[in-house]
């Protein structure tokens, strides 16, 4: 509560909370935790397979704990691998911001002039090594790179913003009011205003695309137990009216992500010489996957790197 938008606190915890998978061979509370939360998030997927279920311990994205204090924002971000990612909020409020991209003539996001309006750079995530014991400099191959902007989307806030205890005194007492008074800064740019910078892209995104095709700017709300779902190439940061606590994963289902992830790992390993000289395996050629075929597609791309990476 001591947090605020001036002089606010952000932590981003990887690796604190185990994989579902590992916690199989983990009989304690944290494990306990663990598969719950993983039986929460995949509900909206009836069953689909995960293909990251399917990757080495050493490269299988983990679950983060993400703690925010009140005036608290993310940084302004798409993912990595070009998942679908999901946030579960356990305690608190958040609002989030999206700049979803327009179609290109073929019908597919043309995020790319997004990512450039918005001055976007790569921040590499996770790497593999045959030899994870004994790994030299060189060794490393960088399977993931998400994009990142320096601009906001909340660069101000209005002076008849409610402090945090304002809002959890009115929750205490009339939670429809509170949601209410979330919801009006939320969605009102003129009261949690974007930059300069951020309002300049939106426009010429804008002026850019046809009327029938602008870019979407969108606003949501979380409160805790809701499960809110990030869709691949979707540029996004939240705020923090109040203190919360959420768990940010990610999957990769067939039919919505698996060319996504096929299609972002190779892109990023053209910084290797090696993997444009290497043949690549039928399956990972493919436009499109059905389910059922996650295992093999996996177990494709393992191949791949381990032959690039000798």
């Amino acid at each position: 509560v001591d947090s605020s938008h001036e002089d606010s606190f952000f932590t981003f915890c990887e690796g604190m909370i185990p994989s579902a998978l590992a916690a199989n061979d983990v009989k304690d509370d944290l494990s306990n935790i663990s598969n719950q939360l993983m039986q929460i998030r995949e509900t909206p997927f009836s069953g689909g397979e995960n293909w990251f279920d399917y990757f080495p311990t050493s490269v299988r994205p983990t679950d983060a704990l993400v703690l925010a204090g009140c005036g608290s924002t993310s940084t302004l971000h798409r993912d990595p691998f070009e998942w679908t990612g999901t946030s579960l909020c356990l305690e608190g409020t958040k609002i989030w911001r999206f700049i979803t991209p327009p179609l290109d003539e073929d019908g597919s996001d043309d995020i790319a002039m997004v990512d450039e309006l918005l001055g976007s750079y790569r921040l590499d995530s996770i790497a593999w090594s045959n030899d994870e014991e004994n790994v030299k400099d060189g060794d490393l191959l960088v399977l993931s790179a998400g994009w990142q902007s320096d601009f906001s989307l909340f660069d101000s806030i209005s002076y008849d913003i409610p402090s945090a205890m304002e809002l959890l005194k009115l929750e205490e007492y009339n939670k429809d009011e509170y949601i209410l008074a979330i919801e009006s800064m939320g969605r009102d740019p003129s009261r949690l205003g974007l930059d300069a910078k951020s309002q300049s892209a939106l426009q010429t995104l804008k002026a850019r695309t046809s009327s029938d095709n602008e870019p979407a700017f969108l606003t949501a709300i979380q409160r805790a137990g809701d499960l809110l779902l990030i869709p691949p190439h979707c540029w996004h940061q939240t705020y923090a009216p109040v203190p919360s606590v959420a768990v940010a994963s990610q999957r990769c289902g067939a039919e919505i992500d698996g060319s996504n992830v096929i299609g972002h790992v190779l892109d990023v390993l053209k910084r290797n010489e090696t993997a444009e000289k290497s043949p690549l395996p039928d399956i990972l050629k493919r436009s499109w996957y059905k389910e059922g075929v996650g295992k093999d597609a996996v177990s494709g791309l393992l191949q791949y790197l381990s032959a690039i990476s000798r």
